[in-house]
């Protein structure tokens, strides 16, 4: 049977099996008193309805989020937010606790917005001022799915103004399905947002993002180390630094992955960089790492400074990598159907491609990316390796 359930301000719909009849949960929430930590009382609507059921956030107010909201307890259940989340701005608190929303060890949840008015609001005002002055300063993911939490899909909802990174997806997670997301973070002062990237893949794999918007500061999708099938269709990224792989190779010793990323439909507006790698050096300070099977495909470039930059110079000096070049390797590597026109920050060079030490196999194919004065330079360090489909130059 089906058990329905108003309580104030939020509606709780649980599905119990073969049972004839049950008693439902009674849950308080502060209506909208921002001094009031809702948080605890939709841990416990998840925890009393999470096995399958439905909790659901009504439209038209706004829920004071002011200690982290746990997932656990969700087992194939719904998460409809119809209305907004606000996270406080007490940043003692979050100082100590790495993510306002947490889904660790999920197994099946469906957070969405049925009606297209859901809201999660980083509240990242006071960060993006603090950060400013204080870079040590520890600052929260808006959203976090690791510990293996799998079959986890989110989608149809506004998420704003995040303190650091809006997503985080790692822990061995896998199956995570993002659709019709918009992400926006902008400042009221004079201090920008920082390190607001989109969505940071870490050791997940199978994860897909599909029809997404993302205006940020950072990279629009980073796709980290140990990342490993992961599909990105139909993006729009403003201001970004980009879809990119890395950084990787930053410790000594390590050898990070990158492998089988998919990237088709991408319109890259006023970024650093459309698509890029971001690889550290070697020597006594950094690692190495492998990336291979990666394909940009279908990228619209709108006045971003570079189309195309991949590199092993990451996090150092020129000097330092000239005496301790990367040892990554790449391979398979394909660029395809590239165009649009890049801004004039780099004119007449539209692209810049430096192949590690280890192994480069880099395929352009249909690149007509131009720069404002209707030329286009492709400048490429081979290394020892291949890069094929464009004309390039050494400088």
């Amino acid at each position: 049977m089906t058990l329905l359930k108003f309580i104030r301000t939020i509606s709780i719909i649980g599905l119990f099996a073969g049972l004839a009849t049950a008693a439902p949960s009674s849950v308080e929430l502060s209506a909208g008193n921002s001094g009031i930590d809702d948080s605890p009382a939709i841990r416990d609507a998840i925890s009393s309805c999470g096995a399958g059921g439905t909790i659901v956030i009504p439209q038209g107010v706004t829920y004071a989020i002011r200690s982290s909201v746990d997932f656990k307890g969700c087992t194939g259940c719904i998460f409809n937010i119809e209305g907004t989340l606000k996270a406080s701005d007490d940043l003692d608190y979050w100082y100590y606790h790495s993510e306002i929303f947490l889904m660790s060890g999920v197994k099946g949840a469906t957070v969405q917005s049925l009606l297209g008015t859901g809201v999660i609001d980083g509240n990242g005002q006071n960060a993006y001022d603090i950060f400013a002055t204080n870079s040590s300063l520890k600052r929260p993911a808006l959203y976090s799915i690791k510990g293996g939490s799998t079959s986890i899909i989110i989608k149809n909802i506004h998420l704003k103004n995040p303190p650091g990174i809006f997503f985080y997806a790692g822990g061995g997670s896998s199956n995570i399905k993002v659709a019709s997301l918009y992400l926006t973070a902008a400042s009221k002062s004079s201090y920008a947002p920082k390190n607001t990237d989109g969505f940071d893949i870490w050791d997940a794999s199978y994860v897909t993002i599909t029809d997404t918007t993302v205006s940020n500061q950072d990279d629009c999708v980073a796709f980290k180390a140990g990342c490993n099938y992961v599909t990105v269709t139909n993006i729009k990224c403003t201001g970004s630094h980009g879809l990119s792989v890395g950084s990787l190779g930053k410790s000594y010793g390590a050898v990070d992955t990158v492998k089988n990323i998919y990237v088709d439909g991408a319109d890259m507006v006023t970024s650093a960089k459309a698509v890029g790698i971001k690889i550290y050096p070697s020597g006594p300070n950094h690692g190495s790492a492998i990336v291979s099977n990666v394909t940009w495909a279908n990228v619209v470039v709108d006045a971003s400074d570079y189309a195309v930059q991949l590199g092993g110079c990451y996090g150092e000096t020129d000097a330092y990598c000239a005496s301790y070049p990367s040892t990554a390797q790449f391979t398979d590597i394909n660029l395809i159907n590239f165009s649009g026109k890049t801004s004039a920050h780099y004119e007449p060079t539209t692209s810049e491609v430096t192949c590690p030490a280890g192994a480069c196999h880099v395929s352009f194919t249909g690149y007509s990316v131009l720069s404002p004065l209707g030329t286009s330079k492709v400048i490429c360090t081979k290394n020892g390796g291949t890069i094929t489909g464009v004309t390039f130059s050494s400088s």
